[in-house]
């Protein structure tokens, strides 16, 4: 319950940046439309690796799709942090195994399987991931003065994607 709650929140997150603000290009309205659907999907169908590899497609295609943008339309500081967003919200769907598993003996094996020799820890990459993520979107609002709305979009998708981590 907790998780769908959060996941809630992320979705609200996607839009918030769009509220009140018309200086966004169109190229950016669709990503966060994307980021939207994706964690709605999350919220409605939960994640399993069903929902979870169109949804990381899907951010890919569109944070190509923002940066494919002409700059005299939206400045780079603008699609700035929705880029950031749209990448971090994919590798995070693609990184987490458990949690495309409903129980903790599948998510043991699932971590067996898709380990192979020395490497990172995907459940060491992901809080890192979280943190760098909360790093840049504060980092951009500083910078670039991307915006409070675009700021506590990119935190409240940030606190729907923690469950990742648990």
């Amino acid at each position: 319950m907790v998780m769908t709650v959060l996941m809630a929140l992320g979705a609200v997150g996607a839009v918030l940046p769009l509220l009140g603000r018309r200086d966004h290009g169109g190229r950016v309205r669709w990503a966060h439309l994307v980021m939207a659907i994706v964690m709605a999907a999350m919220v409605v169908f939960g994640m399993d690796a069903t929902i979870a590899i169109p949804a990381s497609v899907a951010l890919v295609v569109a944070a190509l799709y923002v940066t494919g943008e002409n700059s005299l339309r939206s400045p780079p500081r603008r699609s700035g942090p929705c880029v950031v967003d749209l990448t971090c919200m994919a590798v995070l769907l693609l990184l987490v195994p458990s949690i495309h598993t409903h129980s903790a003996a599948e998510a043991g094996a699932a971590n067996a399987v898709h380990r192979h020799g020395v490497g990172l820890d995907p459940g060491l990459v992901v809080p890192v991931l979280l943190v760098a993520w909360i790093g840049l979107t504060l980092s951009m609002f500083h910078r670039s003065r991307s915006g409070r709305r675009a700021t506590a979009g990119s935190l409240l998708m940030i606190i729907g994607m923690a469950p990742a981590v648990f």
